[in-house]
């Protein structure tokens, strides 16, 4: 008996141990392969998060990496995907509901939401987890809340690499509840968070610092660049071409703060009847109830002609080129926002309430003209003071250019993210042994 089971065992050891030659050669092999990266996206209607996701598959180096983007619905960034040769797929699934209702001035936990949401994430899962199953991809990287939730835990389930990409504010509400479990979850599922901000990385447990690499978004500055001519979209507003415009691009919500642009400008229209405004966005994600209050906001004012909105647009460059300043108003949560980026690379003069995510961005004090958050009085001030200042217009916008490209070219943007996938391979591959990919093919190839 004792023989037969030192044979057996010999035997086991033998197969073992050119199992795991195979592996350790193919990951060799493979350090050197092209990547599949999966992208799972929480909505395919355009915001900033989907703009990053879109002009990071396009510009990753096809040499290294194979770019594959899921959906929950079809919407302008699955049609950009394809049309730019980025291959996409639609994972449908039910709308989540939210988490918290509004009772007078509180906000108040949904039981019934939590419960439904949760039923929601686990048929997601399963769902995203026989997709990954199938396609056997080298790395998962995802983008918005509940696609860290769900992408995270089918990639773990699947010993596949995952990086989350985290570009929002995570929620204070309920006594810091969802912020907590956020910072639990991103413990155990991701081997690399990226955040798009610093404000981002403080909200996180300093335990995690050693996975958290801040890179902030990029923007084309071949596309997005001065001297292009804006005279046709002004013609198509009915911006006289004498004018001088302030612009504004972002979505209709109100922590982007249009309204507080509208009354500042509403304050100098009269002693500067040659200037208008020229908001560009749409709800987007949420309903039209903020868009009509701008509308009548700027009917009050009698301003209807002066203010122009231009809804979602697809022609952002020549938009911006139709711009003599760009105004930044939001009020909060927005990290290295793709609009001010862009903004900057046209070398446009900036001037910006003054919040975080802003002030993260710049180099020195003098590359923007920065306003108090929500002061009216001192948004409209700032306005005036670059209208009326030619050579200050210069100045700025010559500042935001340089910055713009030396700290925020899309290609420094996506080298840096590129490094981070590396690194999430490579720990992966050293805390868990061989991935999902690597075991598929050296099993397929012992049987060969």
């Amino acid at each position: 008996m004792r023989p037969l089971f030192s044979i057996l065992r010999w035997g086991w050891n033998k197969v073992r141990d050119r199992f795991t030659d195979r592996l350790i050669h193919n990951a060799e092999m493979q350090s050197e392969a092209r990547k599949t990266v999966v992208f799972v996206e929480s909505a395919a209607a355009m915001g900033g998060v989907q703009f990053s996701t879109l002009y990071l598959a396009q510009n990753l180096d096809r040499a290294k990496w194979q770019p594959l983007v899921i959906c929950p619905e079809e919407g302008d960034l699955t049609r950009a995907c394809r049309d730019s040769g980025v291959e996409t797929h639609v994972l449908r699934q039910a709308r989540f509901w939210s988490t918290s209702f509004r009772l007078g001035n509180a906000r108040l936990p949904n039981p019934a939401a939590w419960a439904w949401d949760a039923w929601l994430i686990r048929r997601a899962g399963r769902q995203l987890k026989d997709f990954l199953l199938q396609r056997s991809p080298d790395l998962v990287v995802t983008k918005g809340l509940s696609s860290h939730f769900l992408g995270g835990l089918a990639a773990r389930k699947l010993r596949i690499p995952s990086v989350w990409h985290v570009q929002d504010f995570i929620s204070e509400r309920l006594f810091g509840i969802y912020r907590r479990t956020f910072s639990l979850a991103a413990r155990w599922l991701p081997d690399q968070i990226i955040v798009d901000g610093g404000a981002i990385a403080k909200q996180l447990p300093r335990s995690l610092r050693p996975r958290i690499s801040i890179i902030y978004n990029g923007v084309d500055t071949s596309v997005f660049r001065p001297g292009l001519d804006g005279a046709d979209v002004r013609q198509e507003l009915g911006i006289p071409a004498d004018h001088l415009v302030v612009g504004h691009v972002g979505r209709i919500t109100p922590w982007k703060g249009q309204h507080y642009l509208i009354e500042a400008f509403a304050l100098i229209a009269k002693d500067h009847p040659k200037v208008s405004l020229l908001l560009a966005g749409s709800p987007v994600f949420d309903n039209d109830s903020y868009q009509r209050r701008l509308l009548n906001l700027a009917a009050q004012f009698g301003l209807e002609d002066r203010i122009k909105f231009a809804g979602y647009r697809h022609d952002l460059p020549k938009v911006l080129a139709a711009m003599d300043v760009f105004a930044f108003s939001s009020i909060e949560k927005d990290t290295s926002p793709l609009a001010l980026l862009s903004a900057m690379a046209c070398g446009l003069p900036i001037v910006a309430f003054e919040i975080a995510g802003v002030r993260e961005l710049m180099a020195n004090e003098d590359q923007f003209l920065l306003v108090p958050v929500a002061d009216i009085a001192g948004l409209s001030r700032a306005l005036e003071k670059v209208l009326t200042d030619e050579k200050l217009r210069r100045t700025l916008a010559d500042a935001a250019r340089r910055q713009a490209t030396s700290e925020f070219d899309l290609r420094k943007c996506t080298g840096r993210i590129e490094h981070v996938f590396r690194e999430a391979l490579l720990g992966a591959r050293r805390d868990r042994g061989a991935t999902l990919p690597e075991v598929r093919q050296a099993t397929s190839e012992l049987h060969t």
